[in-house]
């Protein structure tokens, strides 16, 4: 609720009335798919046996193969630094320089905004949620573009939008404390805290409960009690925070503008409201804080952009007839789940069978010194006989089973030995490891793919913001092809009318023979074909390479520049230094033939 304070305008009414029909009208629509996910949380966290009643003496073991697969997709997707490379369309000399900026810019962005941390976080929501989602913003403080990594219970579209392109418009409803909410808006004093905001967040790792047990929390006056998961939670709920909903839609309102025409008579002309069609509203608490045309006007097919929203949607092999993807654990769940229990009953027969049974006559006459005890001796009196008896051993095919289910695991996640990298006892050349490493990544490489789409989608947005949003000049380091460095500066808006094209290969770490690329490069090395020595280096994994190269950098920087040095011509001051004797310049020029060689060029020179 809004504070008494807040009086909005009968449209602004209007607008905050439209905007919260579509976001329950969204959240209504996600219901079970949020239930999808949150079960999918808990899988993942290891909380398998969440609702089974169970006697206290029966093991719960817990095996979580879900949490490994999806750990060991997450690296290999991601180790690598991805590369994004920066092309112009139009190849002339400023085009070209101009991509050579914006590359060394992205490069650098890279480091900074930390995206290498970053994108394991996205990938981590792919696969969990099967819905990664990354949101492209400009950031004022340093004038360059950044990313940041959106909640998926936090973000809504409309319930027929099967992918951005087709969405009539996307919100982001975030929980954000009340001190940024009114450090941000100028509205924002209006707006009050609000509690229960923790079914927009997804799960906060390590903080799950892993037992069906409760926070119990009820005020100094005795009158409210609240019940949470954990005390996390619980503490959540008494900061201040608020539901800061953001949307951009579709809007082709068109409009009257009092204009000129050429003999300066006004006339009226019909015009959209927003040039760009999308319209970017926000609110929180039934406050309007903005509204009015998006601040990324630019992300449009001319920038090689599919859709005006500035998110991008990773998307886990899900349906051409759904927006959200696939999560992993639900489809490893029922093995996952089989494999707990059957481990389980091992571990229970384990309990009560691994001693030995005694059997007893009832003549044997022992009373009370029967014990597992090692060494133990047993005393009899009476004729009765007292043997030691083994329990029978499990079924051979409960074994056999769970065999099967591991192997179907690998099978449905696509993690196995390739992936992990462990040895195959088949495999004896590099050729065969390469074509055994195709075979049984196939699944990975496919979510790989979709991950080089979305970095070169993201590379587009942030060259696009540097075009149109970027005022400041800044400073780069750019490699030319002759491997020397150049200090350069360039202001983003300067390069607003080009147009660059943008290709992505993103980090996979799959297993490789990295031998065997290695020794296919030194062949064609001692073949002629590669003649570059930098390119060999970077190639081959040596300690201490980076420090190398800039080594040979900078030789070929100083070679560079003496050979500048060698063909510019004698300047006047030099010549004069030589003195006026025509054999004592002779014999200077036969010693040093460089000196010959700029004589002749300033000769050149002058007859120009």
């Amino acid at each position: 609720m809004a504070s008494q304070n807040y009086t909005p305008s009968e449209s602004d009414r209007k607008l905050i009335k439209r905007c919260e029909a579509m976001f329950d009208m969204a959240k209504k629509s996600r219901a079970d798919t949020e239930s999808v996910w949150r079960d999918s949380e808990d899988l993942y966290m290891g909380n398998h046996w969440k609702g089974f009643k169970m006697p206290n003496y029966q093991n719960q073991v817990t095996l979580e193969l879900i949490a490994s697969s999806i750990d060991t997709m997450v690296p290999v997707l991601s180790s690598r630094p991805p590369k994004i490379d920066v092309m112009p369309v139009e190849y002339d000399d400023i085009t070209i320089a101009a991509a050579q900026n914006l590359q060394a810019t992205i490069d650098e962005l890279w480091i900074v905004r930390d995206l290498q941390n970053m994108v394991p976080e996205w990938l981590l929501d792919f696969l969990i949620y099967g819905t990664g989602i990354l949101k492209v913003r400009f950031n004022e403080d340093d004038d360059m573009p950044d990313a940041d990594v959106v909640d998926p219970f936090a973000f809504y579209v409309n319930p027929s939008a099967t992918k951005l392109e087709d969405a009539e418009w996307v919100m982001q409803a975030s929980p954000m404390p009340m001190w940024k909410v009114k450090d941000m808006y100028e509205n924002g004093e209006y707006v009050e805290s609000q509690g229960n905001l923790e079914k927009y967040e997804a799960m906060k790792m390590n903080t799950a409960p892993l037992a069906d047990e409760r926070i119990q929390v009820t005020d100094t006056k005795g009158q409210e009690t609240h019940y949470f998961d954990s005390a996390k939670k619980a503490m959540e709920r008494m900061e201040e925070r608020a539901l800061v909903i953001e949307c951009f839609m579709r809007d082709g309102t068109h409009e009257y503008v009092d204009m000129e025409d050429e003999s300066g008579k006004a006339v009226k002309k019909k015009q959209y409201k927003y040039p760009t069609k999308v319209r970017q509203v926000v609110m929180a608490n039934g406050v309007l804080l903005y509204d009015g045309p998006t601040k990324y006007p630019f992300f449009n097919k001319r920038h090689h952009l599919a859709h005006p929203f500035p998110y991008i949607v990773l998307k886990n092999s899900g349906s051409a007839h759904s927006f959200w993807g696939k999560p992993e654990p639900r489809r490893l769940k029922s093995i996952n789940l089989a494999m707990d229990r059957i481990a389980s009953q091992i571990a229970d027969n384990i309990h009560l069978t691994s001693n030995p049974m005694w059997v007893v006559d009832e003549t044997a006459d022992v009373v009370d010194q029967i014990s597992n005890k090692p060494g133990a001796v047993v005393r009899k009196k009476g004729p009765g006989q007292v043997s030691m008896q083994s329990p029978a051993s499990m079924p051979g095919y409960v074994f056999n089973f769970y065999e099967l289910l591991y192997d179907m695991m690998e099978t449905v996640s696509g993690v196995n030995k390739a992936t992990q990298g462990k040895e195959a006892s088949n495999v004896t050349s590099g050729v065969q490891a390469q074509i055994y490493r195709q075979a049984a990544t196939t699944k990975i490489d496919f979510k790989s793919r979709s991950l080089d789409q979305a970095i070169q989608t993201l590379g587009s947005m942030w060259i696009a913001a540097i075009q149109n949003m970027s005022l400041r000049p800044h400073s780069v380091q750019v490699v030319l092809p002759t491997q020397i460095e150049e200090q350069r500066s360039f202001i983003g808006i300067e390069y607003q009318g080009m147009q660059f094209n943008v290709r992505a290969k993103a980090g996979s770490m799959l297993p490789e023979n990295k031998m065997y690329v290695e020794n296919k490069i030194l062949q064609l090395a001692q073949m002629g074909l590669i003649q570059d020595p930098e390119f060999i280096i970077e190639n081959v994994d040596l300690p201490g390479k980076e420090a190398l190269l800039q080594k040979m950098r900078g030789e070929r920087a100083a070679e560079a520049d003496a050979e500048q040095q060698r063909q510019s011509p004698l300047s006047e001051e030099e010549l004069a230094g030589l003195g006026g004797d025509e054999d004592e310049i002779y014999r200077q020029m036969t010693e040093d033939p460089e000196l010959a060689e700029r004589m002749l060029n300033m000769s050149a020179r002058r007859e120009v």
